[in-house]
């Protein structure tokens, strides 16, 4: 009885504490010691109040520039370690080891600048743990933005095609030393120790990366300061695949989307002055418009060709003045200029040629073109070789309603190449977002048979869309054939599974 009795009013102590406690942060390591300083704290249960005093036990602090854990020794403090409360804690955001107590840094680094306090529970004891979060405008930078920590903390990665992790472009073994790509010691020209890159002085790495798709996501951070950002970015030959994206952290939207324009692949030992390739480019992005909003940054590889990876390094989204050296960024977002936003796709029948579609003009296309065209119409068909299969590149539709049913249809030919659905495909955007929603290839390709796909949009009744088709192949039967885009049905349509578009973003 005695010992239930002990419990409880441990458990009441605990309680009273977190409920007088004040604001809470964290901070850098310093050297660990025991204070003398003590709180008393009004501890009330359902029937008494009593007063007790919680001593701290540790002052630590944590610095958000050097990304460190903090460690507090075992030897110092007295039993088997229950739980720790305060600042929302919770398991995974500390480990309790043999030898010491950790509260790790990725929980470190969520936390404001100032003075916060934590409870630290064991079986023979309560004690206070009081934290200084040092003020490194930390509100207004991403975590990890120069991945200094060697790994990517702060950032987190997701797939953007059939959740095949395999070719994932953003692992953390993705993050190297900021040394050498090739063999003949083409420097990354990075920012401290680590890099978001590829290593290539073995021949063939440079292949496996240019293999791998997807997304990385920063942290949220508030835009502040000047307003403008900096980064440094490689690669990235094919801009329509490869970009730098700053997003709205609540409602999502693109506010801007930079490319590697000093992409040249020069020869390196010929030319080294305007070798850009995987070394790195300084850039300094103008987002003043948006002072004040949270925001965060992707970065987006979509390509499987050569140079469609991305190497990057650098990202601060604090900098209290202009910045006066560097590359100036261009925002590449897709603009519309439509007033009026139909149901029906205009020229969905691609009856008035190329009217109302937009050709990118993008570098990174393979067209001797002028603009770089791999796309024309012949009776009614929208084609992608109009060099021959080997010609590569992307187009995009007007503005479009969903509405009716919210069932859409296309007929596709040919995108059967050896890589079809991940370089030949239809991707349907959001146009609110610039988010694809959906993507889906031609599965059932016959040559230039034309097969019927029927796509389920229905979810999104109402709101505004926009369909990009590309050809990143170049194979023989890796050109696309697209024709009798509809985009409106009053009702549902009956179709079976061979004719329904299958998702390949899920």
């Amino acid at each position: 009885m005695k010992r239930v009795l002990i419990v409880w009013v441990l458990f009441c102590v605990v309680m009273s504490v977190v409920a007088c406690q004040s604001t809470t942060t964290v901070s850098t390591t310093s050297p660990t010691t025991t204070l003398t300083t003590t709180t008393t704290t009004t501890v009330q249960s359902s029937t008494t109040q009593s007063t007790t005093t919680v001593p701290i036990r540790f002052q630590e602090t944590f610095d958000f520039d050097l990304l460190h854990d903090v460690v507090l020794p075992r030897t110092q403090i007295a039993g088997e370690i229950l739980f720790l409360e305060g600042l929302n804690l919770a398991i995974g955001n500390y480990a309790i080891l043999e030898d010491s107590l950790v509260i790790k840094k990725a929980f470190l680094a969520t936390l404001s600048a100032g003075n916060h306090t934590f409870l630290v529970q064991t079986n023979e004891e309560l004690f206070q743990v009081k934290l200084e979060v040092l003020d490194r405008n930390q509100a207004y930078r991403v975590i990890n933005g120069s991945f200094e920590t060697g790994d990517l903390l702060g950032w987190s990665a997701k797939t953007i095609f059939k959740q095949e992790t395999q070719i994932l472009s953003f692992i953390p073994s993705g993050v190297r030393a900021n040394t050498t790509m090739f063999s003949f010691e083409v420097p990354y020209d990075g920012e401290g120790e680590y890099v978001y890159g590829m290593d290539d002085r073995d021949g063939i790495d440079k292949d496996r990366w240019n293999e791998r798709m997807g997304i990385l996501q920063s942290s949220d951070f508030v835009l502040g300061g000047s307003g403008y950002i900096t980064f440094r970015m490689g690669g990235g030959r094919n801009q329509d695949l490869v970009y730098v994206s700053i997003r709205d952290a609540l409602t999502h939207q693109e506010y801007a989307r930079y490319g590697n324009h000093r992409f040249q692949s020069a020869n390196y030992l010929t030319d080294p002055q305007s070798y850009f390739e995987g070394n790195l480019v300084k850039y300094y992005a103008d987002l003043r418009p948006h002072l004040g909003k949270k925001l965060y940054i992707e970065l987006v590889d979509l390509g499987g060709r050569d140079w469609d990876l991305m190497t990057f390094d650098a990202l601060e989204t604090y900098l209290e003045t202009t910045p006066t050296q560097g590359v100036e960024a261009i925002n590449i977002i897709p603009t519309f200029d439509q007033i009026y936003i139909p149901n029906q796709l205009i020229n969905g029948s691609f009856s008035q040629g190329l009217q109302s579609f937009t050709i990118s003009n993008a570098p990174g296309w393979k067209s001797t073109v002028t603009p770089r065209n791999a796309f024309f119409v012949e009776q009614g068909i929208l084609k992608s070789d109009l060099e021959g299969p080997e010609a590569r590149g992307m187009i995009r539709s007007s503005l479009f309603r969903v509405d009716g049913s919210g069932i859409i249809s296309m007929e596709l030919a040919y995108g059967n190449g050896p890589r079809y659905d991940k370089d030949t495909y239809i991707s349907i955007r959001s146009y609110s977002t610039n988010e694809e929603v959906f993507r889906f290839a031609n599965r059932n390709a016959s040559g230039s048979t034309f097969r019927l796909y029927y796509i389920d949009l229905s979810a999104y009744l109402n709101e505004v869309f926009y369909i990009e088709i590309v050809d990143n192949g170049t194979t023989s039967n890796d050109r696309l054939w697209v024709r009798n885009i509809i985009t409106v049905y009053p009702t549902t349509q009956v179709y079976d599974f061979s004719q329904m578009a299958v998702n390949l973003i899920q």
